[in-house]
């Protein structure tokens, strides 16, 4: 059978095998001079596969100078299911005109009274803005619905942006869904310059929950339901970004421009907003306490009950005195994790005998409350005499207490009750004079114990708080001033 001749066309050449009938080929060896010759393969992978925009989204991945291919990791910046009812006003800030939200187990309702009044509104979101920018994606996910088909004459934007500071409180810059009688659309405001998609080939079903996804880069904002991609938009020409500012807040607004047709609010189960990109070096606990917020409690539990009692307006009233006992909180000592606590002498605690002088429990995880585990890094602990000191001289010792099931020391362990575990903390051994006089301080071997190379870890529902135990002279009357703080976050 003959061969097949393979020749090219311009030049004649033909090519050869080898005496193993095999195609003689010579592979191309400078890269540098003549890329184009070099054999490999071009890989792209799909993002989406069209089914809005009639065209596959391909990206293909890159490799760096020192042969690696470039990867990301998304780190998590902030989370938030509303699940709970009432507002958590240490993360969240809301502006109402007339039309109110409500907070529940549902979600958040942005038109909770279900009003229909023209020129009405509310705006919500977070304290904190995130930066946005460089050469990381930044992805918004929100899971909402609507508990009605779409009317007239209102405005719904949910996304990243700057709220108007006034009705109909409109967004100033951001980027965000928008929803009104038109339909769903996406927008692009810079600096109140609004640059939007066609409207949506989409129809939201009441009560029907979706998926939205904000997708942000410097160059262009992808708009996403269900993970399907239904929109892009570049930066308009002459932009460095799709908005002017380069940190934004996770935000939400219903406005009525006029009466509207019927009742409508839109559910919001829950937002999670994390960044593609940059690596960052930080434990959970500082990931949680960006989300949460430091020293503030969690949303769902009792946000006025971590520092020195309840949160109040002006200075901080002073405690009441009271005695530490062995099996229970006595009245007017402290029950969070940092304050005051005023020890009376008078009849106090006995020689040689464990009182409780502060002690919180951690919220246990409920539907509506998050069950987090508290991380303890740290305790400072200072005294000083408030009223003068009847015999003595004395010397105090201290506990941390932990992972008890009660506010007490006499809790026997068991299948489903344990006692707080005990820390010795001699860095707070305290000596107290003889009668020494009030407005003196009491000398103490250190002000700080440090745990952060082994972190204490308090379940949902235990309790962790301080001990004292002294020995020496006893004392008959006065009043010793406690001030402790515990260094935690949330896990």
């Amino acid at each position: 059978m003959a061969g097949i001749r393979i020749e090219g066309n311009t030049s004649g050449n033909v090519v050869e095998v080898t005496g193993s009938n095999q195609l003689k080929v010579i592979t191309e060896t400078n890269v540098s001079t003549n890329p184009g010759n070099v054999g490999g393969i071009k890989a792209f992978y799909e993002n989406d596969p069209g089914t809005i925009s009639g065209t596959a989204t391909l990206l293909s991945p890159e490799v760096d100078d020192d042969y690696r291919i470039r990867v990301a990791l998304d780190h998590l910046l902030d989370v938030e299911t509303f699940n709970y009812t009432a507002q958590n006003t240490g993360k969240h800030t809301y502006t109402t005109t007339t039309m109110t939200a409500g907070w529940s187990t549902a979600g958040l309702r942005t038109n909770s009274g279900a009003i229909t009044t023209t020129t009405t509104g509310m705006t919500m979101g977070t304290y904190a803005e995130f930066s946005i920018f460089g050469g990381q994606a930044l992805y918004l996910e929100m899971n909402n619905s609507f508990d009605n088909s779409i009317t007239t004459n209102f405005n719904i934007d949910f996304g990243l942006f700057r709220r108007g500071s006034s009705t109909p409180f409109a967004p100033t810059d951001g980027v965000y869904f928008r929803v009104n009688a038109s339909g769903f659309i996406g927008v692009i405001n810079y600096n109140s310059s609004e640059t939007s998609t066609t409207v949506f080939d989409f129809a939201a079903d009441p009560n029907q929950k979706y998926k939205f996804v904000i997708s942000l880069n410097e160059r262009n904002v992808e708009f996403w339901i269900d993970d399907v991609l239904y929109a892009t938009l570049d930066t308009p020409t002459g932009q460095g970004q799709p908005c002017l500012s380069a940190t934004l807040p996770i935000s939400i607004r219903h406005a009525h421009t006029g009466t509207a047709g019927a009742a409508l609010s839109m559910y919001v189960n829950n937002y999670v907003l994390h960044s593609g990109g940059y690596t960052y070096a930080r434990s959970i606990g500082e990931v949680e306490n960006s989300m949460l917020g430091s020293y503030q409690g969690l949303s769902g539990g009792t946000m006025g009950q971590l520092i020195a009692g309840t949160v109040t307006l002006g200075t901080l009233v002073k405690p009441t005195a009271a005695i530490p006992l062995n099996a229970s909180l006595a009245a007017n000592l402290p029950n969070n994790l940092g304050g005051r606590a005023f020890e009376t002498l008078t009849s106090g605690l006995a020689i040689n005998t464990d009182g409780i002088l502060a002690i919180y429990q951690n919220p246990a995880g409920t539907i509506s409350i998050q069950g987090k585990r508290l991380r303890i890094t740290g305790l400072k602990l200072s005294a000083a005499i408030q009223t003068v000191i009847a015999g003595g001289p004395i010397t105090n010792e201290f506990y941390l207490i932990f992972g008890g099931t009660a506010a007490s020391l006499q809790t026997a362990e068991g299948i489903a009750a344990k006692p707080c575990r005990r820390i010795m903390l001699p860095e707070f051994t305290q000596n107290i004079t003889a009668t020494q006089a009030a407005n003196t301080a009491v000398q103490q071997a250190s002000y700080f114990a440090d745990f952060s190379s082994a972190p204490i870890y308090v379940n949902p529902s235990e309790f962790v708080g301080i001990a004292v135990n002294r020995f020496g002279t006893a004392l008959t009357s006065g009043v010793i001033a406690y001030t402790y703080q515990f260094v935690y976050s949330w896990e």
